[in-house]
C-alpha cells in the first residue's frame, strides 16, 4: 500500500533483515507534469533509518498515539511490547497532533545515505487496503480515493530498488525510515515505521 508524506509517495514491498524493497516517487507541480523528461536530470533525497525507532520529542514511546482499528472509532493502543500483531489485519490510525519522532541515538542508525531519484514521469496507485508491513509515524493528508477505492498519483521522479541496512536486523524488530532525517522536531515530514519480516535476500 502506498503512502504520502510531503511531496514524496512511497510503497514498501518488503522489509527484511537484510534491507527493503520499495517504490519511491516525488510529485511535481501540475504545471510541470507535461514538460519533456530530461533523463539526465535527477533529484537527490536523503534517507535515514533507525532501529529501534526513536522516542517522540517529549520522551513518550514511539508507538504513542498510534491506535489499532477495532471498529469503534476509538481504536486500541498499539502494544508492541506484547507482540500484538492485530494491526496487520485491522490497520492503524494516528491520533492527530502527536509529537514527531525525535533524533535516534547514533548507534541506532541503520541506514544513512543519499538516493538518486531519476526523472521518470509515471503514476503510482493508492488503495485503501491495510498495509501489513508498517504505517506512518503520524497523521498526514493522503490522496483522495475514488469510488473504486483507489487514487492515481502522477510523479515526475521515480525509483524502485532494493536497499540494504548497514548490517542485518533481527526479525520482528521495528525500524523507522525517514526520507529526510530525524530533525528538526517541527519538520513536516512523517516517517514510515515497519516490522522486520523473515524474507530471503534478493538474488544477485
Amino acid at each position: 500500500m502506498s503512502h504520502a508524506g510531503s511531496d514524496a509517495v512511497f510503497d514498501f514491498l518488503r522489509v527484511c533483515s537484510h534491507g527493503f524493497r520499495f517504490k519511491f516517487g516525488v510529485r511535481v507541480p501540475a504545471s510541470a507534469q507535461d514538460a519533456p523528461p530530461n533523463r539526465s536530470h535527477a533529484l537527490y533525497v536523503r534517507i535515514q533509518a533507525a532501529s529501534p525507532p526513536p522516542s517522540r520529542v517529549d520522551k513518550l514511546p514511539w508507538e504513542f498515539g498510534i491506535r489499532v482499528n477495532d471498529g469503534t472509532g476509538e481504536g486500541q493502543p498499539l502494544q508492541v511490547a506484547v507482540g500484538d500483531d492485530s494491526w496487520k489485519q485491522d490497520g492503524v490510525f494516528q491520533v492527530k497532533g502527536i509529537p514527531s519522532l525525535d533524533q535516534p541515538a547514533p548507534d541506532d542508525i541503520v541506514l544513512d545515505r543519499w538516493l538518486t531519484v531519476p526523472r521518470h514521469p509515471t503514476t503510482l496507485e493508492f488503495n485503501g487496503n491495510v498495509d501489513h508491513l508498517g504505517f506512518l509515524s503520524a497523521s498526514y493528508p493522503q490522496p483522495k480515493l475514488d469510488e473504486r477505492g483507489v487514487a492515481q498519483v502522477p510523479v515526475g521522479y521515480y525509483r524502485q530498488d532494493d536497499i540494504s541496512w548497514l548490517s542485518d536486523l533481527p526479525v520482528n524488530n521495528w525500524v523507522a525510515i525517514s526520507f529526510d532525517r530525524f530533525w528538526p522536531p517541527e519538520r513536516e515530514s512523517v516517517e514510515y515505521i515497519a516490522q522486520i519480516g523473515n524474507c530471503d535476500p534478493p538474488h544477485a
